[in-house]
């Protein structure tokens, strides 16, 4: 497959390393153009935001993955998948990298980002994440796209181990028996590369954790 990667930090550079490991075709998306990559993935400098570049660098692209940041002087998540949403159409499979606050700890619970617990300083990033989804289910219904949410402890700060295992569910974030609902990103770009391999999840999103 042909994979255009749009964004190259924490989530979606551990996206390209996965994709080209397995012997995808890869381009990797930036504003800068940088990066170090395995053999099989490129790199091009460009925005999500420019509909033309958009509409040239995913002309051919088997699937478009989205690893933008929530927030950006741009517009974030929610704009990079409303520039996006006219160029995939019918051509390209969609899948973009979520955020677990707009998820439930717990089946039929409340979203993650409306907990109490819930630190205010995020929740401009929960409804950057939620308006991304909802744009995404409004979409016309010939667009194939999935959201992979990582379990809620996911990031720079707790970037794990590789262990070769997750757990999915589409119902709530998955937790250990002990509660705890963590991913580490090499394991996650392994859920997102099983995805796309072997689809499951069809205009809709699918959570992942150990």
């Amino acid at each position: 497959m042909k994979i255009v990667v749009l964004g190259t930090g924490f989530a979606g550079s551990a996206l390209i390393r996965e994709f080209a490991t397995r012997g995808h075709e890869v381009v990797a998306v930036s504003r800068t153009g940088g990066g170090t990559w395995p053999a099989g993935a490129s790199s091009v400098t460009g925005t999500v935001y420019d509909p033309a570049f958009v509409a040239h660098v995913t002309a051919d692209a088997d699937v478009v993955a989205v690893a933008l940041p929530a927030l950006s002087a741009e517009g974030g998540i929610a704009a990079g998948v409303e520039a996006l949403l006219p160029a995939v159409d019918r051509r390209a499979r969609l899948g973009v990298v979520g955020g677990s606050a707009v998820l439930p700890l717990t089946e039929g619970g409340p979203r993650l980002g409306d907990t109490a617990a819930f630190p205010d300083a995020l929740r401009p990033r929960v409804t950057a994440h939620q308006r991304a989804l909802d744009m995404l289910e409004a979409s016309p219904g010939e667009i194939d796209w999935f959201v992979l949410v990582p379990a809620a402890e996911f990031g720079p700060h707790v970037p794990g181990a590789r262990r070769g295992k997750y757990r999915t569910s589409r119902t709530a974030l998955v937790s250990d028996s002990d509660g705890h609902s963590a991913i580490g990103v090499e394991d996650y770009a392994i859920a997102f590369a099983d995805e796309l391999e072997t689809p499951t999840a069809h205009r809709s999103w699918l959570t992942v954790g150990y």
